[in-house]
């Protein structure tokens, strides 16, 4: 079922795009290839399907570290800033979460930044509480929680080498705080 309604969304795409081929105005073509390609992502995003735009790849990434980190957290039942993983990830986070930043209120990248973060957190950020994750990652102050975090793989660093340094790994900011808070909200 899902395959012939994939079979007949393309066919109606690709009929659009042929119809707006065989116009002679530029202008009107151009207005009809967009509107084309805003019904491929409509039907794309009813059939969970991400696209591949910049923003679209860019969400994944975020719901993709998002979830890691919910996971760490449940196995730790806390944000770990000595874990490597929850440092590689944050800073994968805050790469991302710097992207919606700048594009915050163009309406179709966001649109492609939150079907990506739904499609890869695999159930933990929903279509419900998207927004409002966004939201929260976007008041987080990342370059505190990578500053704490690069602080933690200092400190880890240095205690495998034995350098005894005296840098704390448990750093406790306002970012890591906040961090932990949404992910505790979090839910799988």
């Amino acid at each position: 079922m899902k395959t012939k309604f994939i079979s007949i969304a393309l066919c109606t795409v690709f009929a659009l795009a042929m119809t707006s081929c065989k116009s002679s105005k530029s202008a009107t073509t151009s207005s009809t290839i967009a509107n084309s390609a805003n019904i491929a992502g409509t039907v794309a995003s009813m059939l969970g399907v991400i696209p591949s735009t910049p923003a679209a790849q860019s969400g994944s990434t975020a719901g993709s570290s998002i979830l890691n980190i919910y996971k760490n957290y449940k196995a730790d039942g806390k944000l770990d800033m000595k874990n490597v993983d929850n440092i590689l990830n944050i800073a994968s986070l805050a790469t991302s979460v710097a992207t919606i930043k700048d594009n915050y209120k163009d309406k179709t990248f966001y649109k492609d930044f939150a079907l990506g973060m739904v499609s890869s957190s695999t159930g933990l950020v929903t279509n419900s509480n998207v927004d409002n994750t966004i939201s929260a990652l976007t008041n987080i102050d990342f370059s505190t929680l990578t500053s704490a975090a690069s602080s933690a793989a200092t400190s880890a660093i240095s205690s495998a080498i034995g350098s005894g340094s005296s840098a704390s790994a448990e750093t406790t900011t306002a970012a890591v705080s906040a961090l932990s808070s949404l992910i505790g909200t979090l839910s799988k």
